[in-house]
């Protein structure tokens, strides 16, 4: 799988960051099999006016499917840039000065529930299938947050974690944190 990276460029006294997050994922089988379902189900029904228009509609449908379907969310999907020099941060048109900041954390996005093993039980296969997508899901939704005066802005997103914690090693230096 094609990872996420960051550029660190010198820029005055400070450093840009430009980060491309991680190529999205179709979500392996499941994800494939939700598309193809889909249109099929859309292809069933055009195809009570005529077989040639069905047809038609499921290869469009498939193919805008594997073409647009990312579900990861939204601020995970786009490449983001920020400015960080020992006193401040620059995101979003926001200056974060270093002396407010609580913390910068590492966050994934779907860490608030708890993972369920499935293993020596009988579940049925679109549980399992929604399991395996989360976990896809999962490998690619870090991102980096700064912590100040009681919320959290996010820097960058859509992350794997090993390049999650180099920016976050990266930033920690500028600010001398």
């Amino acid at each position: 799988m094609k990872t996420a990276e960051y550029s660190k460029s010198a820029k005055g006294e400070g450093f840009q960051f430009n980060v491309t997050p991680a190529p999205k994922i179709i979500g392996g089988c499941a994800g494939i099999m939700f598309i193809l379902l889909l249109a099929f189900f859309v292809a069933m029904i055009l195809s009570t006016i005529n077989t040639v228009v069905g047809t038609i509609a499921f290869i469009g449908i498939a193919a805008w499917g594997f073409l647009k379907m990312d579900m990861r969310k939204k601020n995970h999907r786009r490449p983001s840039s920020f400015f960080v020099n020992p006193e401040k941060i620059e995101v979003n048109g926001q200056n974060i000065s270093t002396s407010s900041i609580h913390r910068l954390i590492i966050r994934n996005a779907y860490d608030k529930s708890p993972n369920i093993q499935l293993t020596g039980q009988t579940v049925p296969t679109g549980v399992g299938i929604g399991y395996d997508i989360r976990n896809m899901l999962e490998q690619i939704s870090y991102s980096l947050e700064v912590e100040t005066g009681g919320k959290a802005t996010q820097l960058a997103g859509g992350m794997d974690d090993v390049t999650a914690n180099g920016l976050y090693t990266d930033v920690s230096q500028v600010l001398g944190l």
